[in-house]
């Protein structure tokens, strides 16, 4: 007799890209299949706009999306666990607090953790990024402690990151903690390369360092941080940086999901997938957006515009798959809209090596980032 039973399709995560394939199902549901989904937390944080809210500009429910909506439409099952390891042997997921979630395909898009949270003091005495939820729930708190800070000394805040996270955080939060207080406020931004924003176009940097001289946000490079202490922070070569206020964005790192798995990873720890989404020797599994390396493009940036764009090609080969089809193949594109926020209403931009900044440019972002929201902010179905 034939086996009528549907197929088991799991969604693990609810990242940019996943809440695509949600959307996607729930207008054109895949046959013969069951859909679950496995989230740590059902409401994922827009990391577009979370500069934005750091300088005052949204509120915390604005960058919110709802996964179990856009699950309910999709007709899946939502369990609310921690996914813990893959057994590509049972083809199941073990999950935290839960039995474990079979699959006969399954996706992963779960994003990053920030590096060097096991350093001495780090976790202790430091703000990370990672989870950004617990960001967006701490910065209320360090704007009232920097409003409380003795006027008789500066407010003295360290961020350590020299990326596009770094540099939009440095700004933003500079902005809000001058509007919002009247401290005085004394801002460096660390960085263990050479310089800020490797990789970007030098008219780009030039124009940050530009605004950073004007707004007196001091940019220190060639200090790698190794520890942190309760007032300071301090360098491998044995020099210390006072400070009040440590914001941690040191870098991308995998969750180690992946490699307690035994599965084919990078330095990182980054699953590794062919340009079909697939993990590298498993074609049962698929990984999108920062929790995957492509084998063929491993130099492509953990931006959230390359999960974006992976939304349309991982849905398609997901259907694809299930029906035994040939699957489409993505190429992350050479060149990307860069935008970053630099708090009080303005903000850079770059694009084919040219760059540009002013109020133009940060509601320009703006519409970009509210148009995204606005497709994936559904209210509970009735």
């Amino acid at each position: 007799m034939p086996d009528n039973k549907p197929r088991e399709l799991v969604l693990v995560g609810s990242g940019h890209t996943h809440i695509q394939v949600l959307k996607a199902f729930g207008e054109i549901p895949p046959p013969d299949c069951h859909l679950t989904v496995i989230v740590d937390t059902p409401i994922a944080i827009y990391s577009g706009m979370v500069p934005g809210f750091v300088a005052g500009q949204y509120r915390a429910e604005e960058l919110q999306i709802d996964a179990r909506p856009l699950a309910e439409l999709a007709h899946a099952e939502v369990i609310v666990a921690k996914a813990l390891s893959i057994d590509p042997e049972k083809k199941q997921i073990e999950l935290e607090g839960h039995p474990p979630v079979p699959y006969d395909l399954a996706s992963f898009n779960i994003g990053s953790t920030v590096i060097g949270l096991d350093l001495p003091g780090i976790r202790e005495y430091s703000l990370p990024t990672r989870p950004i939820a617990g960001l967006v729930g701490q910065v209320d708190e360090l704007i009232i402690r920097a409003g409380r800070h003795a006027s008789g000394s500066p407010f003295r805040v360290v961020v350590v990151g020299g990326g596009a996270g770094g540099v939009e955080l440095a700004f933003t939060l500079q902005s809000r903690l001058t509007q919002e207080t009247s401290t005085n406020i004394d801002l460096t931004l660390v960085t263990n390369g050479p310089e800020i924003l490797t990789g970007y176009p030098r008219s780009m940097i030039k124009r940050v360092y530009r605004n950073a001289k004007r707004r007196q946000i001091t940019i220190v490079c060639q200090r790698e941080v190794v520890a942190a202490r309760a007032d300071e922070v301090v360098f491998r070569n044995g020099e210390t940086l006072a400070s009040d206020a440590l914001i941690w964005v040191a870098g991308p790192v995998s969750h180690p999901l992946f490699t307690e798995s035994r599965l084919p990873v990078d330095h990182r720890g980054f699953v590794r997938v062919r340009s079909t989404l697939q993990f590298e020797n498993h074609d049962d599994l698929f990984a999108v957006g920062d929790c995957a390396t492509f084998i063929d493009y491993p130099d492509t940036p953990k931006a959230g515009v390359y999960a974006v764009r992976e939304g349309p090609i991982i849905t398609a080969n997901l259907r694809a798959a299930l029906q035994g089809q040939p699957l489409t193949k993505y190429k992350p594109q050479g060149d990307f809209l860069m935008l970053i926020n630099l708090g009080g209403g303005t903000a850079i931009g770059s694009k084919w090596g040219f760059s540009f900044e002013g109020r133009w440019v940060m509601n320009w972002k703006d519409r970009i980032d509210r148009a995204f929201m606005r497709l994936f902010q559904i209210p509970p179905v009735a």
